[in-house]
């Protein structure tokens, strides 16, 4: 295979998926290449890469390729020592200050390969939470692999995944289906939600695909497929998607200076835990402001007993002196969106920048005494990205209530609410967004995944359906509202993949 083609094909698989393949490793990639070329319908392998670099052929079949470059080995239980830190340091502490007040825990396996991870951490939870039936658990597990994800959402294990683990763990979390096979038991399977993600290209954090506010997540094995330059903007990523105080867990051969400088190093029995704030277990989550009791679009409202607000120059981060909310504010649909302070706040809203976008926002109310429905909108996903639920819902249903008419309002409402663990109220409220907005293709798509969750596979084949045929009528770079940037194209790609599941 000429020099060249086989340079060429590190560069695609490195653009559109954020594999790194080296020049000394092109020998296994032309191998694995060549057991995926029978996938494609290809008999030659130096034709099917001669086809990957010259078509212009759908991500979703890129993506089939990563199932032939990626490893999906993995087992229950695997490197213990992280998991000991939840358990023994972490969650206790975590589970100690959410107790009786914000009774949530979230948490995302990042490469979940086929499953094993995501139930470790779901039993772990089991076995330290008794009252776990009153707590709001969110387990999000994503991969760029479709095959792994199959086998993960049936939840069937031979004996290879239980290797080191006694016979009693088994009899504790699955079933016994036929000899050596065995199922992961409902109570398990339920609290995990699989889904089909690339770290490489798609958008996060982000509320609308539930990779905000996230406690601890767990991303082993997956950044050694990336390049220096990958590491950075991945981690970076996640360190944005972590609540403050939220952990990162990687692999230990992963451990890396490339991974992002603001995250604090904890070092516990030989491991490197990476830790959002200058203290990971010191959870705050009191607001800087209370929100008033009402919002008017349009009018005037006064805010009851509100905090104290510091207040910002030109730099975020910057405070100067402590100042109040205004007596009256109101909140406008004009054109304060084309203002350049919307502009800077969709620039750190877009760089991960939360605790500075909320300061920014806030004081745009106490000082301008006015607030766009946009800029209201990034307020409250800002709020949620903060892990701020309760005071997102609330500035949510109080907007809503003055502006019943705006679906994108009910959209961003149900997306907090099925973080809240409210998936009936979520499907409620998405039912609202398409009467008021029949064509709105995020609502659809959104039933479509709800109705996936709970068995319920025709309703949810028709809510993608009905997705699907919605988006025919766009572009496929057509940028879809309060999205976070989600494109036609890749929403396609994502609904396409769920269906062949």
């Amino acid at each position: 295979m000429p020099q060249l083609s086989l340079s060429e094909l590190r560069q695609t698989l490195l653009n559109n998926l954020g594999l790194n393949f080296t020049e000394r490793s092109e020998d296994e990639l032309y191998k694995k290449i060549g057991d995926a070329a029978k996938e494609f319908q290809f008999d030659n392998t130096d034709k099917f890469i001669d086809w990957i670099n010259k078509t212009h052929f759908a991500p979703t079949e890129l993506e089939k390729l990563a199932s032939f470059l990626t490893i999906g080995e993995t087992y229950f239980l695997r490197e213990i020592k992280a998991l000991n830190y939840l358990e023994k340091v972490y969650l206790p502490e975590l589970i100690k200050k959410r107790i009786n007040r914000k009774q949530s825990i979230r948490i995302w396996c990042a490469g979940c390969a086929s499953g094993e991870e995501p139930f470790s951490i779901a039993m772990l939870l089991k076995r330290i939470i008794p009252d776990l039936k009153n707590w709001n658990i969110s387990i999000l597990a994503s991969d760029i692999n479709a095959k792994f994800l199959e086998k993960a959402r049936k939840g069937i294990y031979t004996k290879w995944s239980f290797r080191k683990l006694p016979e009693t763990f088994k009899k504790q979390y699955f079933n016994e289906i036929e000899k050596d096979t065995f199922q992961i038991k409902q109570e398990i399977h339920s609290m995990v939600t699989f889904v089909y993600q690339n770290l490489a290209t798609d958008t996060y954090p982000s509320l609308v695909n539930n990779t905000n506010a996230m406690d601890i997540i767990l991303c082993r094995n997956v950044l050694i497929y990336f390049s220096n330059i990958g590491i950075r903007q991945v981690s970076s990523k996640l360190y944005n998607s972590l609540t403050k105080g939220g952990v990162l867990l990687v692999s230990p051969v992963e451990m890396s200076s490339l991974i992002c400088q603001k995250f604090r190093k904890i070092f516990y029995e030989g491991f490197t835990i990476y830790a959002k704030g200058p203290e990971a277990l010191k959870i705050k989550d009191s607001a800087t402001w209370k929100i008033p009791e009402t919002i008017f679009i349009e009018e005037k409202f006064k805010p009851v007993n509100p905090k104290e607000l510091v207040n910002v120059t030109n730099k975020p981060t910057e405070v100067l002196k402590e100042k109040s909310l205004p007596e009256s504010v109101s909140v406008k649909k004009s054109t304060i969106e084309e203002m350049p302070l919307y502009e800077d706040a969709k620039k750190m809203y877009a760089s991960g920048k939360f605790e500075e976008l909320e300061i920014f926002l806030t004081n745009i109310l106490n000082e301008k005494g006015e607030i766009s429905n946009s800029q209201l909108k990034l307020l409250i996903k800002t709020e949620a990205n903060l892990g701020k639920l309760d005071i997102a819902n609330d500035l949510c249903k109080k907007a809503i209530e003055i502006n019943k008419l705006d679906a994108n309002l009910y959209f961003i409402h149900a997306n907090i609410q099925q973080e809240l663990g409210e998936d009936a109220k979520a499907i409620k409220t998405l039912k609202k967004v398409i009467y008021i907005e029949p064509e709105f293709s995020m609502a659809h798509f959104a039933l479509g995944n709800l109705s996936r969750k709970y068995g319920k596979d025709m309703e949810s084949r028709k809510h993608f359906r009905n997705t699907l045929s919605m988006l025919s009528k766009f572009n496929t770079e057509h940028i879809l509202e309060d999205c976070d940037g989600l494109t036609v194209g890749r929403l396609v790609e994502i609904i396409n993949t769920i269906i062949e599941l």
